[in-house]
């Protein structure tokens, strides 16, 4: 079955998006994944973007596999790093034999782009076929209750970031329902000046919510945490991030 492959605003985004990636915690990341990976067998690291995670696990001696939509950004991984296979390719339609995989990664919210929770969830079902028993699985993703206290039923208020070859504007909000994480982003090149602008919402899911959707495709839940340094998860964690086995 031929599957279409859907532009994303990541992929409109490109270089944009690969410096903002770049700046967002990719040290802490990639060392948390240390902690929970081994370096045996083939990890897939699930909607990979720029390869941020993957190039620096393939250097640390691990086999990681990306796997992004995003023909741009696998572009912009395949300059940065030779080391590991690059797979364009929809993560509800893994392209992969049943049990490929020794573990997986889905890091920094790639959970809740996709059109509905039923489609997040044929995402994991996917994920869990292409995974051998007892294989670690990593799934962050933005903490509702945090993002909600901060955002929901308050007023705007743009904040102004800078990056390498651009200045960004940026302004979030959440949906009245919780649900959603809607942020606007307004780019100015340094260089010429060119404004461009990008709008960009995701699925917000509560810890019991997605740990739901994990268990319902075949996942047990081994770990909670709240953040890169493996702190608890509490409603007023930075992160989501279920560490699960495949059973």
């Amino acid at each position: 079955m031929a599957v279409k492959l859907t532009a994303n605003v990541f992929d409109e985004m490109g270089v944009y998006w690969a410096e903002i990636a770049d700046k967002n915690q990719t040290d802490k990341q990639v060392q948390f994944l240390t902690k929970q990976l081994k370096p045996d067998g083939i990890i897939l690291d699930l909607a990979c973007g720029t390869g941020r995670h993957m190039i620096p696990l393939n250097w640390q001696g691990f086999n990681v596999v990306g796997l992004d939509v995003s023909a741009k950004l696998l572009k912009i991984a395949k300059e940065r790093g030779r080391r590991g296979q690059l797979v364009r390719a929809d993560m509800q339609f893994l392209p992969f034999k049943s049990e490929a995989f020794a573990a997986a990664v889905s890091m920094d919210t790639s959970i809740g782009y996709l059109a509905s929770k039923s489609d997040d969830a044929q995402s994991l079902n996917e994920l869990h076929r292409v995974l051998r028993q007892e294989s670690t699985v990593v799934v962050d993703v933005f903490n509702r209750q945090n993002l909600a206290a901060k955002h929901k039923g308050k007023k705007p208020a743009p904040k102004t970031r800078e990056y390498p070859s651009f200045t960004l504007l940026q302004t979030r909000t959440v949906s009245g329902s919780g649900d959603w994480l809607c942020d606007s982003w307004e780019a100015r090149d340094k260089s010429g000046g060119q404004v461009r602008v990008f709008e960009h919402t995701v699925r917000l899911y509560e810890s019991a919510q997605l740990q739901g959707l994990l268990e319902k495709s075949g996942f047990k839940v081994d770990e909670v945490c709240g953040g890169y340094e493996g702190e608890k998860f509490s409603p007023e964690s930075p992160r989501l991030i279920f560490v699960a086995r495949a059973k």
